[in-house]
């Protein structure tokens, strides 16, 4: 039997329906941006810490799930796992619709996590298991294109929803896109045919993984606030629609991925992850310090052009340091990192909002992003050679 990837094929038609289960996931995720932030601060009187906690409690949850979940992958198979994310995101997003309190919210939310750490293991492993391994990081570049599509479509259909209907409708359209990746499950791989040992249930990192998470936990930080106060930012300066600014950085992101596919694993993962925080820096001084519409839609340009490889470079190096039978194990440890940067940096910047304004939590997020890239040489050098992704690994 001749194994997923083994003929240098990217293109297959498992790989493309995969592609599609992704794109309806995080369409249904983006379609809740612009909804809740402005929910919890219209409809229910919270604050700027509210914001930042309703935006980032789902990253609590799927950090202490992810590398639980990830084994589980190894020995269930791919397809369990997309089934259950697919079951639990959908069914945190209706316990939205009777909400009347930030707890109730922050509850909401949590659930939410623990199937986002289920269909992002799910899925990654997937894409992973079925790319040649020299085309690794093109195939996680197109893959991730579909979660800046649903970045760019979701927030309208959101916010469009919520103006027609109010909140409760776009949580419930929502919803019901969380299922696609249900329907479309039967193309991840399924239960392995020798599967890993079943280890005694115990909270753990894979070893592979600390040193880029650890790096990726820095760099998203501020990427962090970007999300949970863009929304509010934008409306602030009088620009009606927020989500033609999530749609240009989407945009943005998806056609760089897609012209430069191979660029992380042709730089690598050091020289990809400098240039990916020097302009996530640049990108939000100028939200911080240009507050007009022009400095909104300039500063979210700027950091699309940020945020389009930082990801990629460094799962890449993850995937390929990780032996393939603990593939999920890997990626859910490495997923950690992105969870707690969305939880923890959500709060922080809440707070730096609560304190100053908007713009002063942009500003703060630019100093993270800085620090970021001054501790990229210390981190991932630990790895030496090994921090090439893709083909050079």
């Amino acid at each position: 039997m001749v194994a997923p990837g083994s003929d240098g094929q990217l293109w297959s038609p498992r790989f493309l329906v995969l592609c599609a289960a992704s794109l309806g996931y995080f369409m249904a995720l983006g379609s809740t941006w612009p909804v809740v932030p402005a929910f919890v601060e219209d409809d229910l009187g919270g604050g700027g810490v509210a914001v930042g906690l309703s935006m980032g409690a789902f990253g609590f949850s799927a950090a202490v799930l992810r590398p639980l979940i990830g084994p589980l992958g190894d020995r269930r198979g791919r397809r369990f796992l997309l089934i259950l994310g697919s079951l639990a995101v959908s069914a945190s997003l209706l316990l939205l619709v009777p909400a009347t309190s930030v707890p109730m919210v922050v509850a909401a939310r949590l659930v939410l996590g623990m199937g986002e750490a289920a269909f992002f293991i799910g899925i990654s492993a997937s894409v992973q298991d079925l790319a040649p391994p020299a085309r690794r990081g093109e195939a996680t570049s197109y893959f991730t294109v579909t979660l800046y599509a649903g970045m760019a479509l979701g927030p309208m259909i959101g916010e469009r929803l919520a103006d027609s209907g109010g909140a409760d409708r776009a949580f419930l359209v929502a919803a019901a896109l969380a299922l696609v990746p249900l329907v479309l499950s039967g193309s991840a791989p399924g239960r392995p045919d020798d599967p890993p040992v079943a280890p005694r249930l115990r909270w753990s990192l894979h070893p592979d993984a600390v040193l880029p998470g650890l790096m990726l936990f820095v760099g998203l930080l501020s990427y962090s606030g970007f999300l949970a106060f863009l929304a509010l930012h934008a409306t602030d300066l009088g620009i009606a629609s927020s989500s033609r600014v999530f749609a240009l950085f989407a945009v943005i992101v998806m056609a760089t991925r897609i012209v430069g596919a191979r660029i992380p694993d042709r730089l690598g993962a050091l020289t990809t992850t400098r240039l990916s925080l020097g302009f996530t820096a640049v990108g939000m001084v100028v939200l911080g310090t240009w507050t007009s519409v022009a400095g909104v839609y300039i500063g979210a340009s700027v950091t699309a052009l940020g945020q389009c490889f930082l990801f990629p470079a460094l799962f890449v190096l993850t995937v390929d340091r990780a032996p393939e039978a603990e593939r999920g194990h890997a990626i859910g440890s490495f997923s950690v990192a992105f969870d707690l940067a969305m939880g923890i940096g959500g709060f922080i910047v809440g707070a730096v909002v609560a304190a100053t304004d908007r713009a002063g939590g942009f500003v703060f997020c630019a100093m993270v992003a800085a620090a970021a890239l001054a501790a990229t040489g210390p981190l991932l050098g630990r790895i030496g050679s090994s921090a090439r992704s893709g083909s050079d690994a």
